[in-house]
């Protein structure tokens, strides 16, 4: 017997997404504005501070990929309700604590529902959309991650103004509620594998090594220096676990991480072109951030409201991105933004080198966005042509990790790149914002090395065309459905109910 899948339930899916995603990345977004304030209320000290975002990031990328792989097994329904439960617990609780290592300990809870809901986002699409319509609702889902990352910043200043730093997270608790109990009404109860299928202990411990030990290493490499041995030492647990967890994964029955995922050229270089403009783009909002209040001398405000029109870009093409991937080939689409992106961040090298000064940032970024929001919703659609239902988890979740991984080393390297030509003591006083400079060599020099930071973003973004390019075309695309589609008839899609 079949069922004819509802037309409405992949748009309620995307709700329900979009309500996950909303109350995942506005918090994300919100915080930094409020950690001052947050440090000072609760009397914490500079380490516990850096751990307020730290244990977060830590604990998110350490378990990205043993959920998505946990949710392959017993479906995603329950991960990622619990996920937002864990979200909307945890952002209440902390909203009435008083004890700095209290919050960081919640920090770790809500990093554990933050990397639940992130890594089954996608895949919940990937079961609920039709092939031909995958990219549109994908397009739809990352436009609302990045209304929440845009209005982050100026919510949170609002809310630490008016209530305090607990507002940031006293206002996650009415969202979280309404997202979960929307999620329970409308998720389906996914199939589950065999029961005597086993939970790959090894390969999610090794996986937990490699992300934490990278992510750490490089955090404390950008604010310590990579000299450090707290930087050292997590960076050199990476370099000898990798090959034993690789040659673990290749003869694992059930894998973490499916090595033929990576192996497979059409998709490994939709990873390696998602790793690498993330990489391109991950860092330029601190990095123009520090540029337009340490060089030009803007306020944070007036340098906050022209970094928004990254997001908005973003948020205005992905919708745009997701209609077109079911006309045009996503390697084509790939390919032109990536190529868009190189040549933008090339201008706002120019820029700040001084001959394009006349194209204001505020309409570079904007730019940006657009040809991100391309990428964006085109190269996740690819990602997931073809990946067997109880691998989509795990295929997500790698995305997602590898993405994480590239903005961390993204940010560490465009910092060190930014400051590399003025002296040490002067360091800090770009990284608080300050454009008081010494002299206008040292200014002259703070120039050269924003323009050789965007100059390696622009090199990343060139490289992930070259990744695009060689991908090549998968005939489960969905133009190539479209097109068969429309040449044979309609083809429709039904579930088998038991």
């Amino acid at each position: 017997m079949t069922e004819v899948r509802p037309d409405s339930y992949p748009w309620r899916v995307l709700s329900v997404t979009g309500l996950g995603m909303s109350l995942t990345f506005v918090s994300v977004s919100m915080l930094p504005v409020a950690l001052p304030d947050m440090s000072a209320g609760l009397g914490a000290s500079a380490a516990q501070t850096d751990w307020f975002m730290l244990a977060y990031l830590l604990t998110t990328a350490v378990l990205i990929l043993v959920l998505g792989k946990l949710a392959d097994i017993v479906g995603r329904r329950p991960v990622y309700l619990a996920g937002l439960a864990c979200l909307t617990v945890s952002a209440a609780v902390i909203a009435l604590a008083s004890d700095p290592n209290i919050v960081i300990g919640l920090r770790i809870v809500q990093g554990i529902g933050a990397a639940a809901v992130i890594t089954n986002t996608t895949a919940l699409l990937v079961e609920a959309f039709e092939p031909q319509k995958l990219s549109i609702g994908i397009g739809w889902n990352i436009t609302i991650m990045s209304l929440a990352v845009s209005i982050g910043p100026l919510l949170g200043g609002v809310l630490t103004e008016t209530v305090g730093w607990q507002g940031v997270f006293g206002v996650l608790v009415p969202l979280g509620i309404v997202g979960t109990v929307w999620a329970a009404i409308t998720l389906r109860r996914s199939p589950r594998k065999a029961r005597n299928t086993s939970f790959d202990l090894a390969g999610a411990a090794g996986s937990m090594v490699i992300l934490g030990g990278l992510v750490y290493g490089v955090n404390r490499g950008g604010s310590s220096g990579f000299g450090s041995w707290n930087a050292v030492l997590p960076l050199v647990a990476v370099i000898v676990v990798l090959p034993v967890f690789w040659w673990w994964e290749k003869r694992a029955a059930d894998p973490i991480v499916d090595p033929t995922l990576l192996i497979d050229r059409f998709r490994g270089s939709a990873y390696t072109a998602s790793f690498l403009v993330t990489m391109a783009e991950g860092a330029v909002a601190v990095t123009m951030s520090l540029y337009l209040q340490s060089v030009e001398g803007a306020s944070p405000v007036h340098a906050g409201l022209q970094i928004t029109a990254l997001a908005v870009g973003t948020t205005v093409m992905s919708p745009i991105a997701g209609a077109l991937t079911t006309r045009v080939s996503t390697r084509t689409l790939t390919t032109v933004s990536t190529l868009g992106t190189a040549a933008v961040l090339t201008m706002l090298g120019l820029h700040i080198a001084g001959p394009a000064q006349s194209v204001p940032i505020v309409v570079i970024l904007f730019l940006l966005g657009l040809s991100g929001g391309i990428f964006k919703t085109a190269n996740a659609s690819a990602i997931n042509v073809g990946v067997p239902a109880d691998r989509s988890g795990m295929a997500n979740g790698l995305r997602v990790s590898l993405d994480n991984t590239a903005v961390t080393l993204s940010t560490a390297l465009a910092l060190v790149l930014a400051v590399s030509a003025i002296p040490p003591a002067l360091r800090e006083v770009v990284y608080s914002g300050d454009a008081r400079m010494s002299t206008e060599i040292e200014l002259g020099a703070l120039t050269s090395g924003f323009v050789l930071a965007v100059a390696v973003m622009a090199v990343a973004a060139l490289l992930a065309a070259v990744a695009s390019v060689w991908r090549g075309v998968h005939p489960h695309e969905p133009a190539e459905l479209t097109r068969l589609n429309t040449s044979t008839g309609p083809v429709s899609r039904t579930r088998s109910t038991a």
